[in-house]
């Protein structure tokens, strides 16, 4: 690939703060358009105050832009159709000059960040093309702007080690169809969105915007053209990781979508998460070569899941779970869960840490909802039922980072269970 002139010796990293300078195609009044990226808002509705300004943008689209006066206004989100204020904030309308306000979700807060349309064009053959990071849960990212066949092993970064919130300076690009991956900072394993063919046209302005998903780990994308388009660029995968929990070290094996998990997974043991194609699945899951099957249909589009094998004698049971690995809304919080595998155990599990309950009554083949708790190097974290006497798991000074996610899985028998803790990020 081929990079011309870029725009600085190095890729300046701003806070997402408004900003300022003036420009524009008419001198006067400002406009302003809404651009609805915010995953799990269908539709929004933006407001100067009480005066509506546009109605029922659609997730993934933006509204006409609208003409303003000079000025500093308070704009106001809304659930379209519902009178509740969502989000709320001052920004400043500068004259003869378009803005795009981003509406986004991270953090389970609604929020804005208020751009200006008025970047320069850039030289013929060329075009410019800026990152923002709207995502908490996701962390600082690194972005591979790449001709289509490139290795990752073989590329640098176009942008390195964008934070949370924040916006890359904007780089000037040769036009042409280009492959852009996002990882995580510093790890070229760590795939968070693979889009396989982006077009950049000659001259043209484009933000490419990454949004927060169900699972927390992987981004979706949107790519806003400077008073043009506004393009939606899910993330086609999801992950996916095989937990074996059967008795007598049974076997697992599983394949989903065509992507194999593992060939056999000696219980009890936890999979490394791998990427599937997201959407309708096609899954084959046996225990020591015995199919098995689940009543899982589908993947969401950028979602973390776990498919849990368990046994109940000759019984085996293939469970697909719903992973929260989004971080603690609290910084100095980590989260923890408990998925109930032990297959003959029908009594339910509660686990406690440092004596208090994060969890109760469990059933079998379930999972609780994650707990936020302080983050600890002395926890002491405790696995319970009913029917038995003394504990199913205890484990003493264990450490529990601040923003990291956990999961205690009890496996095997009702006999002899098995507790293992695992990082989920």
């Amino acid at each position: 690939m081929k990079l011309t002139r870029w725009m600085a010796a190095l890729i300046a990293i701003v806070p997402l703060l408004q900003a300022c300078g003036g420009g524009g195609d008419d001198d006067g009044d400002g406009t302003v358009r809404l651009v609805n990226a915010a995953n799990g808002y269908a539709s929004l509705d933006l407001y100067s105050s009480d005066t509506s300004l546009s109605d029922d943008i659609a997730l993934d689209s933006a509204g006409d832009y609208v003409t303003l006066g000079s000025g500093t206004y308070t704009f106001k989100l809304r659930r379209s159709g519902s009178s509740t204020v969502s989000s709320s904030g001052d920004r400043t309308v500068l004259d003869g000059t378009a803005h795009t306000l981003v509406a986004y979700n991270t953090n389970e807060t609604l929020k804005t960040v208020f751009l200006t349309d008025n970047e320069v064009a850039p030289t013929a053959g060329t075009a410019k093309l800026r990152v923002l990071n709207t995502s908490i849960e996701a962390g600082a990212l690194d972005v591979y702007v790449t001709t289509p066949t490139a290795t990752l092993a073989d590329s640098s970064a176009t942008v390195s080690g964008l934070g949370a919130e924040r916006v890359s300076g904007y780089n000037e690009i040769s036009e042409g169809t280009y492959r852009v991956r996002i990882t995580g900072n510093g790890d070229k394993t760590d795939l968070r969105l693979d889009l396989p063919s982006v077009v950049l046209d000659d001259q043209q302005i484009t933000t490419l915007v990454l949004t927060s998903t169900p699972g927390g780990v992987l981004v979706h994308g949107l790519t806003i053209d400077q008073k043009g388009d506004v393009t939606a660029r899910k993330n086609p995968s999801a992950r996916l990781r095989l937990v074996a929990g059967a008795e007598a070290n049974g076997s697992a094996a599983a394949t989903a979508n065509g992507v194999t998990l593992s060939a056999g997974l000696t219980s009890p043991a936890v999979g490394a998460y791998t990427l599937v194609p997201a959407g309708a699945l096609t899954l084959s899951a046996t225990l020591d070569g015995t199919a098995l099957t689940t009543s899982a249909t589908t993947l969401a589009a950028g979602s973390d899941n776990t498919l849990l094998v368990t046994s109940n004698g000759a019984t085996g049971t293939a469970t697909l779970f719903a992973d929260d690995n989004r971080p603690a809304l609290t910084s100095t919080n980590a989260k923890i869960r408990l998925i109930h595998g032990v297959g003959g155990l029908a009594s339910p599990i509660t686990l406690t840490a440092d004596f208090s309950a994060v969890a109760s009554d469990v059933a079998r083949r379930t999972s609780s909802a994650p707990a936020a708790i302080a983050a600890s190097t002395t926890a002491r974290l405790e696995a319970t039922t009913p029917t038995v006497t003394g504990p199913l798991f205890l484990a003493e000074d264990v450490t529990l980072q601040a923003g990291k996610v956990y999961t205690l899985f009890m496996l095997g028998d009702a006999a002899t269970p098995q507790g293992v803790l695992r990082r989920d990020r």
